[in-house]
């Protein structure tokens, strides 16, 4: 099962979270003031090709996003050494794993724990980071805090709506959830969880092209 790409499996999206191919989606995007990364975030888009492969996904599209004139980065040829692989396919990463992988394909991540900052930090950086372009933001959460199905997952952000503060989360578990409209403070409250392999709490990646 850890090797097998998931097949569909759509789940009711909370009250709370709106989809981004709803109409009242589509109006939070087209009222966006930052949006930079939704273009290329939605050309180089790619649903995890195994259930752990959240972190793989996300890093794929970003890498692909910031070198458009590159070959295209595959998640089947997004680990050098066998035993990385191996281990991600069965225990996912955490945010500090993301960011070394993301290193080792040449990127600048910088991974920023919850535990480390707040909620005013991260939508302050959040926002600027997707006023830009040429750089991208990567969150690490936990579903059950959303009222998902429970479990840490790893996406990243396209775009932020100033008048109902609420990101855009380009699930890469597209099998199961849409696009998503999450509200800062319930986005934050899912990233500043234990994440029980590390001991820190999960937060999120900022990465550069080099």
């Amino acid at each position: 099962l850890a090797w097998r790409e998931p097949g569909d499996e759509p789940l009711p999206l909370p009250g709370h979270l709106v989809s981004a191919v709803t109409p009242e989606g589509q109006r939070l995007l087209a009222e966006s003031a930052a949006v930079a990364d939704h273009g290329p975030l939605a050309a180089t888009f790619e649903r995890q090709r195994r259930p752990a492969y959240c972190g793989v996904a996300s890093s794929v599209m970003v890498l692909n996003a910031l070198r458009p004139a590159a070959p295209r980065l595959t998640q089947g040829g997004f680990f050098d050494d066998w035993s990385t692989e191996l281990r991600v396919t069965f225990n996912g990463m955490t945010l500090q794993e993301l960011a070394g992988l993301l290193r080792r394909h040449g990127a600048d991540a910088r991974p920023v724990f919850a535990q480390d900052s707040s909620l005013e930090a991260f939508r302050a950086i959040a926002t600027a980071n997707l006023s830009r372009p040429g750089d991208y933001i990567v969150v690490n959460y936990q579903r059950g805090a959303l009222g998902q199905r429970d479990g840490g997952h790893i996406s990243p952000l396209a775009a932020y709506h100033p008048g109902s503060d609420r990101f855009l989360l380009l699930d890469v578990a597209g099998y199961r959830y849409p696009p998503t409209w999450v509200a800062a403070a319930d986005l934050w409250s899912a990233m500043n969880t234990l994440d029980s392999a590390s001991g820190r709490t999960r937060g999120f990646v900022l990465i550069l092209g080099r």
